[in-house]
C-alpha cells in the first residue's frame, strides 16, 4: 500500500527551485526543513522593457521558506509551509527595501488517496505552465491571465495525487471573500515511458463585482496545454494558453498565448538555455484588433559551480512595440521597448 506523498517537501522544491533544504529537527516522526536562496540581479539596458536611464536596475532577491511534517500513521501526514521573499530598492545609497512578500502559506494532509492543502499556494494549471518555465528573466506569464490558473492565490483549496506512477492529477478551488470572485481548476500530466510528458488542465473564476452597482463583472476561463521532452541532457517544453474574459455589458478579451523553451547540460557544470513566448490580446479596449502583451527570445548561459552555487547571463530580445498592450485591463505601453540583459549569481540553501 502506498504512503501518503510529502507534499510539503515536493511543493518546497517547486517554490524556492532548490533541493538544499537542511533538515534542522526530526524526531518522533515530526520534522523541520529550512531553504531558500540568496540572488543577485543586475539588469542593463532594459528594465522589464523600459529603458534604463542609468546603469543598472538591481533586481535582486532573498528567499527563505520554512516547510514541517509529521507522521501520523503510515498512511496519514501532516504537513505545513511558508515562503517569503524580500526585494532591494535599486538606487545607490542605502535605502532600505524592509517590506517581507509573502508567497507561499498553506497546511494540509496526506493520506493513499492524495494530499489535500489549505492556504496560499498554486492553483492546479500551475504544473501545466512549469513544462516550459525555463528562463531566467521571464517565462511562465500564460499562467497570469486568471487568478483560477496563477500561482500563489490566497483561499485556495488543492488536491494533488500520482496514478499508477505515470499521471499527476492536481485539482483546486478558490473560495472568495467577495462577491464573484470564487473558481476552479483542474489539470493532469501523464508522463510516457519514452520520456515525453503530456499535460492538459482548465481553469474558471469570476471576476469580482462593480463597486458603485455591486453587479457582477462577468467571469473567465482558461485552457492550458503542454508538453515536455528529455533524452539525455536535452530537456525541450512547450506550453500553449486559450482563454476569455466575459465581461457583462462589454465585448469579450480574448487571449492566446504560446511558450517554448530548451535547455542543454554540458559536462563540468554549463548550460545553454533558450526560451521564445508570444501572448496576444483581442477585443476589449483593442477595437477588436490583436495586439501583442508578451513577444521575446531569451537567451540564458549558465554555470553551476556546485549544488549551491550558480551564475549567468540572459539576454532578453523584446519584440513589443510601442503602444501595445502591457496588460488585459487595455494599459498601452508608452515608452520604446528596449531588451535587457541581465547578470546573475544565485546562492541556494
Amino acid at each position: 500500500m502506498k504512503k501518503a506523498v510529502l507534499a510539503s517537501a515536493v511543493l518546497a522544491v517547486m517554490a524556492s527551485g532548490s533541493t538544499l533544504a537542511a533538515e534542522v529537527y526530526n524526531s518522533e516522526g515530526t520534522s523541520l526543513k529550512i531553504g531558500g536562496r540568496a540572488e543577485f540581479r543586475g539588469d542593463f539596458i532594459g528594465n522589464g522593457g523600459e529603458e534604463i536611464k542609468g546603469t543598472m536596475a538591481n533586481k535582486s532577491r532573498f528567499r527563505i521558506n520554512v516547510g514541517g511534517e509529521t507522521q501520523i500513521t503510515d498512511n496519514l501526514t501532516g504537513f505545513g509551509f511558508y515562503e517569503a521573499e524580500q526585494g532591494v530598492e535599486s538606487t545607490g545609497d542605502k535605502k532600505a527595501e524592509i517590506e517581507l512578500k509573502q508567497r507561499y502559506m498553506y497546511a494540509g494532509i496526506g493520506t493513499q488517496f492524495g494530499d489535500i492543502s489549505f492556504g496560499k499556494q498554486d492553483t492546479a494549471g500551475v504544473q501545466i505552465s512549469q513544462m516550459s518555465d525555463a528562463g531566467q528573466i521571464w517565462t511562465g506569464g500564460q499562467k497570469e491571465f486568471i487568478n483560477a490558473g496563477n500561482e500563489q492565490i490566497n483561499n485556495t483549496i488543492a488536491y494533488a495525487n500520482t496514478f499508477a506512477d505515470a499521471f499527476d492529477v492536481k485539482a483546486s478551488a478558490i473560495l472568495g471573500s467577495d462577491k464573484n470572485t470564487d473558481g476552479y481548476g483542474l489539470s493532469g500530466i501523464y508522463a510516457t515511458p519514452f520520456g515525453l510528458d503530456i499535460g492538459l488542465g482548465y481553469a474558471q473564476n469570476g471576476l469580482g463585482t462593480e463597486p458603485t452597482t455591486n453587479e457582477d463583472k462577468g467571469d473567465a476561463d482558461q485552457i492550458i496545454g503542454g508538453l515536455s521532452y528529455s533524452i539525455a541532457s536535452l530537456t525541450l517544453g512547450g506550453t500553449y494558453t486559450q482563454g476569455t474574459y466575459k465581461n457583462t455589458g462589454s465585448s469579450d478579451t480574448n487571449y492566446n498565448g504560446v511558450e517554448v523553451s530548451g535547455t542543454y547540460k554540458f559536462d563540468g557544470g554549463f548550460r545553454l538555455m533558450a526560451a521564445y513566448a508570444k501572448s496576444e490580446i483581442e477585443g476589449k479596449g483593442a477595437s477588436q484588433n490583436k495586439y501583442n502583451k508578451d513577444d521575446f527570445i531569451e537567451l540564458t548561459g549558465q554555470y553551476h559551480f556546485n549544488k549551491s552555487l550558480r551564475t549567468y547571463l540572459s539576454y532578453k530580445i523584446d519584440n513589443r512595440n510601442k503602444d501595445d498592450y502591457s496588460d488585459i485591463d487595455g494599459t498601452k505601453i508608452s515608452y520604446d521597448v528596449e531588451n535587457t540583459l541581465r547578470l546573475g549569481l544565485r546562492y541556494d540553501f
